[in-house]
């Protein structure tokens, strides 16, 4: 009798460790894992997580071919918004000395913008025209069609950020990828420096900008 009952508490033991140990691989699966860190930020490599979440521009690339990225505590609605603001681009973006709206016809428009750069060397004016197609409110894909380059393509990318998951969203993800070739330059090794600098102040401007109209959401 005695032998019976211990063999039945074991059945009941053993029985509890096996339903225990299939919850645990349920919740730690990788699929269950995948649904809960599956953020636009956690698909990113640690480093590049680490630095957005400071609040750091994440910046990779070289020699005309970049891709950057930047966390904004903005809305996607507010984001857009400003990387749409062709008439107002000088207000806000380093080096930019006018920016003017030319067509607009849908989601495609097309804009003229003349930068300056200043150096202790020289200083150099340069214009171009760039035709955008606008995706709202996930991507504004872009191309230069007129002025002093020789290429320039890419794309701004939005994505909304949750502070966890199922929670609404309260930042935003911009990712912005270009590639560019001079038409003329002194060198094309200074011109990329110079290119380098602008394009990282530009970028940095563009999350001041956001929040400011966000209240810093």
């Amino acid at each position: 009798m005695i032998n019976q009952s211990r063999q039945k508490n074991r059945w009941l033991i053993l029985s509890l460790i096996a339903f225990i140990s299939c919850l645990l691989s349920i919740g730690f699966s990788p699929v269950a894992t995948a649904k809960l860190f599956d953020g636009p930020i956690d698909q990113l490599p640690l480093e590049q997580r680490v630095s957005l979440k400071k609040g750091e521009l994440v910046f990779l690339g070289e020699a005309g071919n970049y891709t950057s990225r930047l966390l904004i505590s903005t809305t996607v609605d507010n984001a857009w918004q400003v990387l749409t603001d062709y008439e107002h681009f000088a207000e806000f973006m380093p080096g930019v000395v006018s920016s003017q709206l030319l067509e607009s016809n849908g989601d495609r428009k097309i804009f003229e913008q003349i930068n300056k750069i200043k150096t202790f060397v020289f200083s150099i004016e340069s214009r171009v025209k760039v035709a955008t197609i606008e995706s709202y409110p996930k991507q504004i894909a872009f191309e230069a069609v007129d002025g002093d380059l020789k290429t320039m393509n890419g794309t701004w990318v939005l994505e909304p950020v949750s502070p966890y998951p199922s929670a609404p969203p309260n930042q935003v993800l911009i990712t912005h990828k270009v590639v560019v070739e001079p038409a003329k330059a002194p060198s094309d090794s200074i011109f990329y420096s110079i290119y380098e600098d602008r394009l990282q102040e530009t970028l940095k401007a563009i999350k001041q900008e956001a929040e400011r109209r966000g209240g810093n959401y």
